[in-house]
C-alpha cells in the first residue's frame, strides 16, 4: 500500500518528477543516463593517452599516476560537496511535499531551509558514508589488480576494458553495492528524522538503527522495493538510451547508399536516404533519453515518498502544522510554484 501510494506521489504532478529528477542527476545519475552514450576507450586508446607515465616498468603506479587520482579524486570531492548541499535542499522539497500529499503537514513552517538544516543534513550523509569510503579502500586493491592484469594480458579483447574488470574483480563489487545499500537505508532514515522531528545529526542516526532495529522487516521490504524499482527503472532508461545511441551509430557510419526512387515515369528520381535514417534515429535517441530522464524522476520521487511514509509510520506521535507554500509544493494545498 505504501509504495503504492509513493508511486501515486511520483506520477501525481509534472513538478514531483522535474526536482527528483534534479537530485537524481546531481548525485551521479548523470554518469548512468549519460554512459550508454560514450565510447569506451580499449587498451591501445589507454596506453596512447598515459603512455609509460601510469605504470612503471615492475608493474607499480608511478607518481604521476598517484598526482592525477589525487586530483581526480579532488574534484569528485567537490562534486560530491556540491551536490550533497543542493541534493538536501531537494530532499527538504521531497518530504514537505509527500506530508503535504498525506494530508500531515510538519511540525514548523519552512518556507527556506535553514543553511544549519542543509549542512546537517549533508554531515548525515557524509558519516553514513564513511563505510562505503572503507569498502572501497578494500576493493580498489582487488580491482586495481584485475586491471592491472586485463591491460598487460587482456582474457578477452572482444569486451571492454571496463566490463572485464568488474566481472573478475565481481567480489569486491558486490561488497561494496551491499555496503552502500545498508549505509543509504541508514542515512534515508536519519536525514528524514532529523528533518521531521528536528533532531541532531547523531540523534537521527541512533534514531535510524533504531528504527531498523523495531521495524526490521517494514524496512527490509521498503529497501528492497523503493531500490529495486528505482535499479529496473535505471536500467530500462539505459537499455532505451544505449539501443538508440547504436542505431544513431549504425546509420552514421553506414557505407551502402539506401537508394529509394520517387516520382513517377520519366520524372522519377533515386536518392540516398541515409541522412534520412540518420535524422530519424536521432530523433528516436532524444525521445529515448527523455522518456529515461522522465523514468528516473519519477522513480527517485516515489523513492524519496516510500521512505518518507516508512519515517512518519514510526513516528505517529510527530507534531506537527500547517505545511509550506514558498516551496512550490505539490500536492493537496493547491498552491504551486509561482502562485
Amino acid at each position: 500500500m505504501r509504495m503504492g501510494m509513493a508511486l501515486a506521489f511520483g506520477i501525481g504532478e509534472l513538478d514531483t518528477a522535474v526536482v527528483a529528477l534534479a537530485g537524481f542527476l546531481l548525485r551521479g545519475g548523470v554518469v548512468l543516463l549519460a554512459l550508454p552514450s560514450v565510447v569506451l576507450p580499449s587498451v591501445i586508446g589507454i596506453a596512447g593517452v598515459t603512455g609509460i607515465d601510469a605504470v612503471g616498468i615492475d608493474g607499480r603506479p608511478t607518481p604521476w599516476l598517484f598526482e592525477i587520482v589525487a586530483v581526480f579524486g579532488g574534484a569528485v570531492i567537490l562534486w560530491l560537496a556540491l551536490a550533497s548541499l543542493i541534493g538536501s535542499l531537494i530532499d527538504v522539497w521531497l518530504i514537505e511535499a509527500t506530508i503535504d500529499a498525506t494530508g500531515r503537514p510538519v511540525r514548523r513552517r519552512r518556507a527556506i531551509p535553514e543553511i544549519g538544516l542543509l549542512f546537517d543534513m549533508v554531515a548525515v550523509r557524509g558519516i553514513c558514508l564513511l563505510p562505503v569510503a572503507a569498502a572501497l579502500a578494500w576493493a580498489s586493491t582487488r580491482v586495481y589488480t584485475v586491471a592491472y592484469n586485463e591491460l598487460t594480458t587482456p582474457s578477452n579483447l572482444a569486451t571492454p576494458l571496463p566490463v572485464r574488470v568488474v566481472e573478475n574483480a565481481a567480489d569486491a563489487v558486490v561488497v561494496v553495492a551491499l555496503v552502500w545499500l545498508v549505509t543509504e537505508t541508514v542515512a534515508a532514515l536519519a536525514v528524514r528524522r532529523l528533518v521531521l522531528a528536528d533532531g541532531g545529526v547523531w540523534v537521527s542516526i541512533v534514531g535510524a538503527l533504531v528504527q531498523i532495529v523495531r521495524r526490521p522487516f517494514s524496512t527490509v521490504s521498503t529497501a528492497v522495493a523503493s531500490t529495486g524499482a528505482s535499479v529496473l527503472a535505471t536500467a530500462v532508461a539505459v537499455a532505451a538510451t544505449a539501443t538508440a545511441f547504436d542505431w544513431c551509430r549504425v546509420a552514421a557510419r553506414s557505407q551502402q547508399p539506401i537508394a529509394i526512387s520517387l516520382g513517377f515515369g520519366p520524372l522519377s528520381t533515386t536518392r540516398d536516404f541515409r541522412p534520412v535514417v540518420f535524422v530519424l534515429t536521432a530523433l528516436v535517441l532524444a525521445t529515448a533519453w527523455v522518456a529515461a530522464a522522465a523514468l528516473s524522476g519519477i522513480a527517485s520521487a516515489s523513492r524519496s515518498a516510500a521512505w518518507t511514509g516508512e519515517v512518519v509510520a514510526s513516528m505517529p506521535s510527530a507534531q506537527v502544522c500547517p505545511t509550506v507554500a514558498e516551496l512550490g509544493l505539490s500536492g493537496g494545498s493547491g498552491e504551486r510554484s509561482g502562485d
